[in-house]
């Protein structure tokens, strides 16, 4: 019976070894260097899983996009929440399409996935960490010791290594002469120079845009969470990748989104002609969070305990700018200790997008985090996951059981 080798025991090394085991004809073993598998799906959506998107397409994901476009539309979620249906994991959708187990945890993921994996005789080698891939009579050597006749590269990207993504995929590819895209940290929260401290632990709904050289790059809206460093919350997230490595960049933040500017002023010149008593403090606390609102008064140059009276036209101007511009300087995106994800990674050119079979190496796959294709915050990445394994997974199984027929054709 052929060998089918999965490095990697995370969403997407399962999603392909179950994938290639319910093809059948085939063994599979999975390799994972940790002592327990699937340890990254387990801080997916703070412990929730988000598995997947309702929405996800190939326009929610950055990198090669274009690629991801055939597993996407093959495996698109309906058919991902088919997928675990089939093994008994109930579903619930939320807010933007976000799709979480029914128990709210995602251990049920991980569980259903372990016991589907047992069921259909895949072999799961934990504390294995495979460092050295040979190509070797048509298939692949292992660490010197493991031989297989088909390989899945499903070993993440460089996104915290805590949970054993280290970039170790990137070297195992490089050894192969295969191309590999810078890797870079995605989805994580902005250090920014100069934070201010008295904001930390503010959450306020905010238009976000990220400009460097005066041009804008990226723009989002969403909860924005002022942090001891910086930004973080979603809509940082998904601007992160957009953080240029060699130009300064800032993030503009909109923190009354829900007034046109004409209505914030409006409301301003109200307070100041109404209530010229009232302290400037209160004005802002009216407006967002009074962290945030003395914050911004001291940009503006306005005192707290200042009365609104006292604010002339062009002070008020002034205050309306900074509320829907506040402007912070990014020094870095947080590393990939503190990334979700990871941007860059196997150059998409060098595989087929219909089964992520290299086209250097007949019957090597790579799937997942690995390849360069990251999504949106939401479910995105792990859809691609899902995708991207069964793709490959189907694909070993198919090939490895053509070879076999062949060679029973011909007597061998």
């Amino acid at each position: 019976m052929r060998k089918i080798a999965v490095v990697g025991g995370g969403a997407s090394g399962f999603a392909a070894a179950i994938a290639a085991a319910r093809v059948g004809g085939v063994r599979v073993t999975i390799y994972e260097r940790l002592q327990k598998p699937l340890k990254k799906l387990l801080a997916t959506g703070n412990g929730r899983c988000n598995l997947t998107n309702r929405i996800a397409a190939p326009d929610a994901y950055r990198g090669d996009a274009r690629f991801a476009a055939p597993a996407l539309r093959r495996f698109p979620p309906e058919d991902t929440l088919a997928f675990f249906y089939s093994m008994g994991l109930c579903t619930k959708t939320e807010a933007l399409g976000r799709v979480y187990p029914l128990s709210g945890q995602a251990s049920s993921v991980r569980d259903v996935l372990l016991e589907e994996a047992r069921r259909l005789s895949v072999e799961v080698v934990t504390d294995c960490e495979v460092t050295r891939v040979r190509p070797e009579n048509g298939g692949f050597l292992l660490n010197e010791a493991y031989r297989c006749d088909a390989l899945v590269l499903a070993v993440g990207g460089s996104a915290a290594p805590q949970h054993g993504t280290d970039g170790g995929a990137f070297r195992l590819l490089r050894a192969l002469g295969l191309p590999v895209v810078e890797p870079q940290p995605a989805l994580t929260a902005l250090v920014c120079r100069n934070f201010p401290k008295n904001v930390k632990g503010v959450r306020c709904d905010c238009g976000v845009r990220l400009f460097a050289g005066g041009r804008l790059l990226y723009e989002t809206a969403g909860e924005v969470q002022f942090t001891e460093y910086g930004l973080s919350g979603i809509p940082v997230f998904s601007l992160s990748r957009y953080v240029p490595a060699k130009q300064e960049a800032v993030v503009a933040l909109n923190c009354v989104p829900a007034l046109s500017r004409e209505a914030l002023l409006a409301f301003l010149r109200a307070a100041a002609q109404n209530t010229p008593q009232k302290p400037a403090g209160l004005l802002a606390a009216g407006l967002v969070p009074q962290a945030l609102g003395d914050f911004l008064l001291l940009q503006s140059g306005i005192r707290k305990d200042e009365p609104v009276g006292a604010l002339h036209e062009s002070r008020l101007l002034r205050l309306a700018k900074t509320l829907q511009d506040a402007r912070f300087t990014v020094e870095r995106p947080r590393g990939f200790d503190f990334a979700q994800v990871t941007a860059g990674g196997a150059d998409c050119a060098a595989f087929s997008p219909e089964t992520m079979e290299a086209k250097r190496y007949a019957h090597l796959y790579v799937c997942g985090e690995t390849l360069n294709v990251d999504g949106d915050c939401g479910g995105y990445n792990l859809q691609w996951a899902w995708s991207s394994g069964r793709a490959a997974g189907e694909a070993a199984a198919n090939a490895m059981k053509k070879e076999g027929s062949a060679c029973c054709a011909s007597g061998n």
